[in-house]
């Protein structure tokens, strides 16, 4: 069965629009931030345990001791930047988190610079200044705003998400996308797990509408939108999905409008605009020196 391109961007486009989805589910949640990313990672890691490939048992077991470390790595960064941006929704907007989440394709590249001495090009190095302006103009008013703990949350947590993209840079190519999301959200909930028992807060008892919630994010952002836009770099340039998952800050800016009457502030309209074309300009520039190899091409729908 071929792949066409349609059927792949209308299925890039329902991932981002998922993963758009994930905070104003949290915003619904009455449980602490620590409890909601647990019970996020835990559900999105046995989702993947039961829809993952035919045979799973040969997945898991084939997984190297240096790959299987690199996992668990990535489970340790993926679960403290849950942890960072799940509480910034409690104290900014949503739209101000998402922007400053979504900074972590800067960090991204300032981690390749710095550990794997991958150059950055002047155009690239443009793109990234335009972004930290951008970045510097909401934090500013989100200070006199009250906000700005939040900001530095959500920051906080692009500098953990970037270093499981590093991480998992390293792996994903060896290890099937199931086998790697069991194992890496599993590992985060046992790192969330310790941070609930040191923080004492309760498993439960929590509203059923909590637990429905719960579900949801694995489900709907972790299940249908992570690990739908992993299956379509099979079949476009990674910077294609990397760039199109800008696309959450606008998506969530209008449903937070929607379910919250979120209306965005001009200082946000502008800083916004600057952070994505920043990391658009920085991103896109920056691929196409190092990075040509991801091609469209036909394939099963399978893995």
């Amino acid at each position: 069965m071929k792949t066409s391109f349609s059927f792949v961007y209308l299925l890039l486009f329902l991932g981002v629009l998922s993963v758009s989805t994930a905070s104003i589910m949290i915003r619904y949640c009455t449980a602490p931030a620590l409890v909601i990313a647990f019970y996020r990672v835990l559900l999105t890691a046995g989702l993947a345990g039961v829809i993952g490939t035919k045979d799973r048992g040969k997945g898991y077991l084939s997984i190297s001791k240096s790959d299987l470390a690199y996992c668990l790595g990535a489970g340790f960064f993926l679960a403290l930047h849950f942890g960072f941006w799940i509480t910034s929704l409690d104290y900014t907007s949503i739209s101000s988190s998402v922007l400053f989440t979504n900074l972590q394709v800067i960090f991204v590249m300032f981690f390749s610079f710095l550990f794997l001495k991958e150059k950055v090009g002047l155009k690239a190095s443009l793109g990234i200044l335009t972004a930290i302006t951008g970045s510097m103009i909401i934090a500013g008013g989100d200070w006199h705003g009250g906000r700005f703990f939040g900001d530095f949350l959500a920051l906080v947590s692009a500098v953990f998400i970037a270093a499981y993209f590093i991480i998992g840079r390293r792996v994903r190519a060896r290890v099937d996308v199931w086998t790697y999301s069991l194992v890496v959200n599993g590992t985060a909930a046992l790192v969330l797990l310790s941070g609930v028992c040191i923080a004492g807060l309760p498993l439960w008892p929590y509203p059923t509408s909590d637990f429905v919630l719960f579900f949801a994010l694995a489900l709907v952002p972790g299940i249908a939108g992570h690990t739908v836009l992993n299956w379509a770099l099979k079949f476009v340039k990674a910077p294609i999905v990397a760039v199109s998952v800008l696309g959450e800050s606008v998506m969530a800016s209008i449903l937070a409008l929607i379910f919250f009457h979120e209306a965005l502030r001009a200082y946000q309209l502008i800083g916004g605009f600057l952070i994505l074309a920043g990391i658009y300009t920085a991103y896109v520039n920056q691929a196409q020196d190092i990075d040509n190899r991801d091609q469209l091409k036909p394939a099963s729908l399978e893995g």
